[in-house]
């Protein structure tokens, strides 16, 4: 039947986030889900979670160099990219790029103008 999920496909409910936010970003990577960035009611964020579906938990990762709500967030080769989004005070026009190895964000400065 179309638009039955069986029990054994159906997707369990996640446990919190270790911040609460809104306007993140969710993406993913290597068999994981991340959310970056977003907006805690007062300010723009930086920090990065992870959830491990097979532990069923949310871990905080490296945060980002500048806090981002709403911000562009993709993955490419296994490697992250955070591109805008709002600090709070201006819409940005940056990009930052996580290596999964480190654990660690820096600014991304091979952007070509046409």
């Amino acid at each position: 039947m179309a638009g039955v999920v069986s029990p054994e496909r159906r997707l369990g409910l996640a446990p919190q986030l270790v911040l609460g936010r809104g306007k993140l970003t969710l993406f993913p990577l290597l068999g994981k889900l991340f959310v970056g960035g977003g907006f805690d009611g007062s300010h723009a964020v930086s920090c990065v979670e992870m959830y491990d579906p097979a532990k069923n938990e949310w871990k905080l990762m490296g945060s980002m160099t500048t806090p981002r709500s709403n911000a562009g967030i993709t993955t490419v080769a296994n490697t992250i990219y955070a591109v805008g989004g709002f600090d709070g005070n201006e819409f940005l026009n940056t990009v930052e790029v996580y290596n999964p190895e480190s654990n660690e964000w820096s600014p991304y400065t091979k952007i070509y103008k046409f």
